[in-house]
């Protein structure tokens, strides 16, 4: 039984030294790992101190960007709506001349439409006029040139019965 307690014994105390060790070596090794991270803490601290001055002046000349585009914008509105405001009053004077034209066209065409339709009146009684009156002109230079030939047939017929009288009055003279 002795052995076997001493065996035992004998084995606790390896094992307690195996974790003793085992403790040491895990210790030793948290150290470093916590002096790793330390380090590593220190290091990107510095890093984000760093980082934080290098975008607060990113930041800053951003904001400055910012402010130049928005006094630019606001220059460019004004500048859009005065000329917006001129170009509105221009328009909205050329629209009244133009309606104040339109008027006065629509009333000159209604009075063009009157007078085109008396024109158009006039000029269809002058056409019927020149019609009858160039078939007056025809009638006439008809009934002239009837006359001329009715008048020259009756200078011939009278001509010929002088013609025949004399005729007679020579042969009635012969033969007495």
């Amino acid at each position: 039984k002795i052995l076997i307690i001493s065996k035992q014994w004998y084995q606790r105390r390896v094992r307690e030294s195996d974790a003793l060790k085992q403790e040491v070596s895990d210790s030793k090794t948290s150290e470093s790992k916590c002096d790793r991270l330390k380090q590593s803490i220190t290091q990107l601290r510095s890093q984000l101190t760093q980082a934080v001055a290098e975008h607060r002046q990113s930041e800053q000349s951003l904001r400055g960007r910012k402010i130049k585009t928005e006094s630019a914008l606001e220059t460019w509105i004004a500048k859009y709506d005065a000329d917006m405001g001129e170009r509105q009053e221009e328009f909205e004077q050329i629209d009244t001349v133009y309606k104040i034209e339109k008027q006065q066209l629509e009333d000159l065409e209604t009075r063009f439409q009157v007078l085109e339709e008396e024109y158009t009146r006039i000029m269809e009684e002058r056409r019927i006029a020149a019609e009858q009156k160039a078939e007056e002109e025809r009638r006439l230079r008809l009934l002239t040139k009837a006359a001329v030939v009715i008048q020259a047939h009756w200078r011939s017929f009278a001509t010929r019965k002088k013609l025949k009288q004399k005729k007679k009055g020579k042969k009635g003279k012969k033969g007495k």
